[in-house]
C-alpha cells in the first residue's frame, strides 16, 4: 500500500511523527524517502563548499573559515518537492564515549582535527588532540534521542555532520533549516538539510544553531556564546523565586482537595490489622509486622503505597480512613530545579547555620556571586531560567580564578543519568538542547574514603530514607541506618568523563560494587578523621534535613507542600561531605545532592530485614520508639 505521493504506507507510519515534530514540510516526504532508500547524496549538485582567506590581522575569532552556496542556476525553491537533501554524520557517539572513539577508531581523530580546523604540528601529541577536539567539538555538535524502552536506552546521543553539514554557517533569519532524522531501515540518523525560503545562485547557504522558541535578548546571547563570545560578566547575577504560574507548570495535573472542605482524616483502625496494598514487590516480601496485612484490592486497601505518582488527592478525600505514601507537591523536592528554589528558602528561615558558607569563601568568591545561600546547597542555576545569570557567574569565577567545574544534571533523572561534569563553558551551553538542565558546583574538595581494597581514596556519598509524618506541625523522622556507594577509582580532577572516578552510582552497571554496613562505615571513618568523628557530621546532616522540609512547607501550594492528614511522604536523600574553611579550620560540611521519589529499597531489605516493618510503624502506627529513627520536629 501507498500513501501521499507514493510513500509506502508502512514506511510513512514509522517516520510520520517524526517527520511532524521536525517541522519537515509534507511536500518533501517523497523525496526524503526516494534518496534514503537509494542513498542518493545530492548536495554537490546545488551547494559548493568554500574556504575563506583573510589578511593577516583581519580574521576576528567568530569570522567563518566555511560557507556553503548555492551553485544551481535556478537557484533552490522553497515549494520544489525535490529540495530536500540528505546529509551524513562523520561521528555518532554518547557523550561517554567520547574519548575513547578518538583515541580506537582509526582515523577518526584526524578527521575531527581537519573538520574543526584544530592547528595541528608536529608538538601535538595523540592525547593533546584528544583535548582540543574535546573542547572544541560543541561548536559542531548535533543531538538527538530514541524513545526506548529504559532511560538508559533513551539517552541523549551525539552527532557531528560530515564536512559539508558542519560547515553551514549560522544565521539569526537562516534561509534553511537542518534537522536530524533517524531512519529506521539504515538503523542510523542522517540530517535533513532544506530551504525555507527561496535562495538565488551564489546566495549563501545558512541555518539557526540553536532553534528555539522566543527568549529575552540575554538568554539568545548566553545560547550563542559558544559561536559568538560575548562578556555577560555585568549581569547581575542574583536569583529570585520565580511567579506562581512557574510552579503551576510543574504541577503534574494533581488535584488538590477543596480547601473549604474542613472535613479531616479518621484515624486509622487500630482494632484489626491494617490492609495495604503495595506496588513495590519488596513490600509484599518484608512487611511482616503483625499490625498489616497485603491485600491485592486497592479499593478494600487502608494503605496505598504506589511507586507511580499518585495526583488525584481530592478524590482521596473521600475516603477518609485512607492513607497514601505520597505528598502533594512533593515534585517541589524531586525535581532538582525545583529543590533549589525551595532550598534556597532556608537561607532566610534558618539564620545561624549558614554561617559556615560565609567563612568558606574568599573576598574574590563573594564577588563572584551575590547569592546567600544555605550553606549545605551547592550552588545551582537552572539552565531554563537563569541561562545568563550562569554564564555571568561562570565568567566572573573565571576572572578571578577561582574553580569552575560544574555538574550538569537533567531535572528528573537519577542514578547519576545524563549528568555531565565539565569546565567548559561551550559544553555546558549545549546540554540544554537535551532537555531541561540544572548547573551546579561540582564539589571540587570532598571528604574522601579510604578504600583498603584498591588502596586509594575515593569519592562517596550517602543515601538516607526519610518520611514526612505531617506537615503543619513539621515532623520528619529520618531511617538511622544509611547506605554508602563509593567510587572505583582514585579522585582527583582529572578525566572529568570517567564515570569511575566521578560518580558512585555503580551498582547499575557492571563496575564492581564496594558494600559496606553503616556501622562498619562509621568505625573507618572514624579511623580515618580522628578530629572530625561521624557524630558531628550526623548532627549537621540533620539538620540539613529539617531546614529542607520546613522551606519546602513554609508556602502554600502550589509553592509549598500543603498540610495533609492523609499523607505519608517517603524520599531516598543523596548527600556528600565537603571541605570548607571555618574560623581558618578545615571542616565537613553536608551538601545535598538530590531527593529521591519512590526510592529503590532493595538493598536497604536485604541489609536490614526490619526496614519495612519499621517504616510502616513509624509511618502509619505513630511509633517512633524502637525502629531506628531520628525524628526531627
Amino acid at each position: 500500500m501507498v500513501d501521499i505521493n507514493g510513500v509506502e504506507k508502512t514506511l510513512l507510519e514509522h517516520h510520520m511523527i517524526q517527520l511532524q515534530s521536525s517541522g519537515v514540510p509534507q511536500h518533501l516526504w517523497p523525496a526524503l524517502f526516494r534518496k534514503l532508500l537509494g542513498q542518493v547524496y545530492d548536495a554537490g549538485e546545488s551547494f559548493q563548499l568554500c574556504q575563506l582567506t583573510y589578511a593577516d590581522g583581519e580574521r576576528d575569532e567568530e569570522d567563518p573559515l566555511w560557507q556553503v552556496i548555492v551553485i544551481k542556476p535556478e537557484g533552490i525553491k522553497a515549494d520544489d518537492p525535490d529540495s530536500i537533501f540528505v546529509i551524513d554524520h562523520a561521528w555518532t557517539y554518547r557523550a561517554h564515549e567520547a574519548r575513547h572513539c578518538l583515541r580506537d577508531i582509526p582515523g577518526l581523530l584526524d578527521r575531527m582535527v581537519a573538520l574543526m580546523d584544530i592547528p595541528n604540528n608536529e608538538d601535538n601529541n595523540q592525547q593533546q588532540l584528544i583535548e582540543k577536539v574535546l573542547q572544541e567539538m560543541w561548536k559542531y555538535n548535533g543531538t538527538y534521542s530514541l524513545a526506548k524502552g529504559n532511560p538508559e536506552e533513551s539517552l541523549p546521543v551525539w552527532y557531528i555532520m560530515d564536512e559539508f553539514g558542519a560547515r553551514i554557517q549560522h544565521c539569526g533569519e537562516p534561509n534553511f533549516r537542518v534537522v536530524p532524522f533517524y531512519f529506521s531501515p539504515h538503523e542510523c540518523c542522517y540530517s535533513l538539510l532544506f530551504p525555507i525560503q527561496d535562495t538565488e545562485e551564489g546566495e549563501e547557504v545558512t541555518r539557526n544553531y540553536v532553534e528555539c522558541g522566543p527568549v529575552d535578548s540575554l538568554t539568545r546571547d548566553a545560547q550563542m556564546l559558544p559561536w559568538f563570545p560575548l562578556d555577560l560578566s555585568h549581569i547581575d547575577p542574583t536569583q529570585e523565586e520565580p511567579p506562581e504560574d512557574f510552579f503551576l507548570s510543574s504541577c503534574m495535573n494533581e488535584t488538590l482537595p477543596d480547601p473549604n472542605n474542613t472535613s479531616s482524616s479518621c484515624p486509622l483502625s487500630s482494632h484489626r490489622p491494617l490492609k495495604v496494598f503495595a506496588e513495590y514487590m519488596y513490600v509484599h516480601e518484608y512487611l511482616t509486622h503483625p499490625s498489616f496485612v497485603m491485600t491485592k484490592d486497592k479499593d478494600q486497601a487502608d494503605i496505598l503505597w504506589f511507586t507511580q505518582h499518585f495526583k488525584d488527592f481530592r478524590g482521596l478525600r473521600e475516603t477518609p480512613e485512607r492513607r497514601v505514601n505520597q505528598y502533594p507537591c512533593e515534585y517541589l523536592l524531586t525535581l532538582k530545579n525545583l529543590l533549589a528554589v525551595v532550598s534556597h528558602r532556608a537561607s532566610h528561615l534558618h539564620h545561624d547555620d549558614n554561617q559556615d558558607k560565609e567563612d568558606q569563601e574568599t573576598k574574590d568568591e563573594k564577588h563572584s556571586n551575590t547569592n546567600n545561600y544555605p550553606s549545605w546547597l551547592p550552588h545551582t542555576y537552572c539552565l531554563k531560567r537563569e541561562l545568563h545569570k550562569f554564564v555571568s557567574v561562570f565568567q566572573r569565577r573565571e576572572k578571578r580564578g577561582l574553580d569552575n567545574h560544574w555538574i550538569i544534571k537533567p531535572w528528573n533523572l537519577a542514578r547519576g543519568m545524563d549528568h555531565t561534569i565539565t569546565n567548559n563553558l561551550n559544553h555546558i551551553l549545549r546540554l540544554p538542547s537535551t532537555g531541561p538542565k540544572i548547573a551546579q558546583k561540582y564539589l571540587s574538595d570532598p571528604v574522601l574514603f579510604h578504600r583498603d581494597d584498591i588502596d586509594a581514596d575515593v569519592k562517596f556519598d550517602v543515601r538516607y530514607i526519610v518520611m514526612l509524618l505531617n506537615a503543619e506541625p513539621l515532623k520528619v523522622a529520618v531511617y538511622r541506618h544509611f547506605w554508602i556507594r563509593f567510587a572505583n577509582e582514585p579522585f582527583d580532577l582529572s578525566q572529568l568523563d570517567n564515570s569511575q572516578k566521578h560518580f558512585t552510582v555503580n551498582n547499575y552497571n557492571e563496575a564492581s560494587l564496594l558494600q559496606m554496613y553503616c556501622h562498619d562505615f562509621i568505625s573507618k571513618f572514624n579511623e580515618q578523621n580522628p578530629e572530625q568523628p561521624w557524630e558531628v557530621a550526623e548532627k549537621k546532616i540533620y539538620s540539613m534535613m529539617h531546614q529542607v522540609f520546613k522551606a519546602a512547607v513554609s508556602q502554600p501550594a502550589p509553592r509549598g507542600l500543603p498540610n495533609n492528614p492523609q499523607c505519608k511522604g517517603f524520599y531516598g536523600i543523596d548527600i556528600m561531605l565537603d571541605w570548607i574553611y571555618k574560623d581558618g579550620k578545615k571542616v565537613m560540611q553536608p551538601q545535598l545532592l538530590e531527593i529521591n521519589f519512590n526510592s529503590d529499597c532493595k538493598r536497604a531489605c536485604e541489609y536490614y530485614p526490619e526496614f519495612y516493618n519499621d517504616v510502616f510503624a513509624v509511618m502509619f502506627l505513630d511509633e517512633t520508639v524502637g525502629h531506628h529513627v531520628a525524628v526531627l520536629e
